[in-house]
């Protein structure tokens, strides 16, 4: 990275099975898979979809706006010219896809910054 040669603490992030942290923003319903039973009294079921799903159209976009709402909830500001960096009071926060290295002069900056997030 480089940046421990400059003094910079570091931490990487992967949020795994980041999607499904997003609620889905359309209305999906799957059918139950063929062997899965419930007692309905005969009514046919379907299951309404809460979370997203890796595949769905739009689960990128509804995870990277989960993100920046807690990233701005943090008050970390956003580069105009860069919108995958974000930055804090002397904590840098750079985003790809479900990945994040968090960066600054300030080991407990950075550590609390991964705590809170």
């Amino acid at each position: 990275i480089g940046g421990a040669d400059r003094g910079l603490n570091y931490r990487s992030i992967d949020f795994l099975l980041a999607h499904p942290y997003a609620e889905v923003k359309a209305t999906i319903y799957l059918a139950l898979l063929v062997g899965i039973e419930i007692n309905t009294d005969g009514e046919d079921v379907v299951l309404r979809l809460k979370k997203n799903l890796y595949g769905l159209k739009d689960a990128g976009k509804t995870w990277w706006e989960h993100l920046s709402s807690g990233l701005d909830k943090l008050r970390f500001g956003q580069r105009t010219s860069d919108f995958y960096i974000w930055k804090k009071h002397g904590v840098g926060v750079v985003v790809y896809v479900d990945d994040c290295l968090m960066f600054g002069n300030d080991k407990a900056d950075v550590d609390e910054t991964v705590a809170q997030l």
